[in-house]
């Protein structure tokens, strides 16, 4: 243990079997994501967020697909296998499906935020940690989860229910989202928890199914290039005469909102390393890691109250984390499989014994 990395002594330690790229992505994650929590929630103002989501999520999309391009110049491009052998435009029209999913659902996050707050958001965000494991079973189905894995899952959306119940019971919300608030924003999360779900798992599908040889860099490009075409057909929309932001691009920009935009293009950037090292499912459990940083972060610089149902629902989601990422998994997995070459060949010798028996048994 002494001569371990810090990374792979903390995972053997808590008993976590998860491969260490993979947890080194969820980390960065994890942090991405509180860190545009937090900035959104700043640039909030009495009327909203004074500037264009669209612009933002367009230039988001275009840093990510400049990082893509310029790491497989450098690092890929003509070497063993650089992914242009096997290019063809119907698996490159695939890349849109997610793309345009990915373009909505990024600018639901920025009108989501400001509505519940960073705790509330990121608590109901883990919705689609249940869409996730459906979606995941049914798409990549060799790829299932163990019964203690479900068990976590059934956990994690218990754990957001219970975090909010005194929203619910009390004539007044937080400080920052009101019931009718809650109600709308958890609603938008939710179809939004859906859409991140399905546009997730068919990446992931992308990346491990289809030519998983290729560079993953190579695949991000075609992924980020619909983003920026999507986008930017949103944006002219948007800027459209008769709609209500006509002020120019970069209407509202400030060096709080370009960090929100880089931190953004960062924290896709390590999404898809998680696709490559782990799976969706993992991603949704490093996201939910945020709810402890985003929480105690917004009762220092936004005055939000913590109450007993949202620490039970904290003690709830690290139960899950536990159930889900444990070592217990790979042990099980492993029993299931030992177990059903010994119920073949038990079934081949009863056969065989039905035909050796003699013929005047009974």
């Amino acid at each position: 243990l002494r001569n371990l990395p810090p990374k792979l002594l903390a995972m053997k330690l808590l008993n976590i079997d998860v491969d260490p790229r993979a947890f080194g992505a969820g980390a960065a994650l994890t942090t991405f994501i509180v860190t545009q929590t937090m900035l959104t929630a700043a640039t909030k103002t009495a009327q909203g967020l004074p500037y264009k989501t669209t612009s933002a999520v367009l230039l988001q999309e275009a840093i990510k697909l400049a990082f893509a391009t310029g790491y497989w110049l450098q690092f890929d491009y003509k070497k063993r296998y650089d992914g242009l052998g096997n290019f063809n435009m119907k698996n490159f029209l695939m890349y849109m499906i997610p793309g345009l999913i990915y373009a909505c659902q990024n600018s639901i996050v920025f009108t989501a935020i400001a509505i519940l707050g960073p705790p509330t958001f990121q608590v109901f965000s883990n919705f689609k940690i249940v869409t996730t494991a459906i979606l995941h079973r049914i798409i990549l189905p060799n790829r299932g989860l163990t019964i203690i894995q479900w068990l976590a899952v059934a956990l994690l959306f218990i754990s957001m229910v219970i975090s909010k119940l005194g929203v619910f019971t009390s004539e007044q919300g937080s400080g920052w989202a009101s019931q009718q608030d809650l109600i709308f924003g958890g609603g938008l999360l939710i179809v939004n928890s859906t859409m991140s779900a399905f546009s997730g798992v068919f990446n992931e599908w992308l990346i491990k199914k289809i030519d998983p040889e290729a560079p993953l860099q190579f695949k991000n490009m075609q992924l980020y290039f619909f983003g920026v075409m999507l986008n930017l057909i949103g944006n002219m929309l948007q800027s459209a005469p008769g709609t209500d932001a006509e002020e120019g691009f970069f209407a509202g920009f400030t060096p709080v909102v370009w960090l929100i935009i880089f931190n953004n293009a960062a924290l896709g950037i390590s999404v898809a390393y998680i696709m490559k090292y782990a799976n969706n499912v993992i991603k949704c459990f490093t996201s939910a890691v945020a709810v402890y940083i985003a929480t105690y972060l917004s009762t220092k610089f936004f005055n939000e109250t913590i109450d007993l149902a949202f620490v039970c629902g904290v003690v709830v989601l690290t139960a899950a984390l536990y159930l889900y990422m444990g070592n217990h998994n790979k042990v099980l997995k492993a029993h299931f499989e030992t177990i059903k070459p010994n119920k073949e060949e038990g079934a081949i010798n009863l056969e065989r014994l039905d035909q050796e028996k003699p013929a005047n048994s009974k």
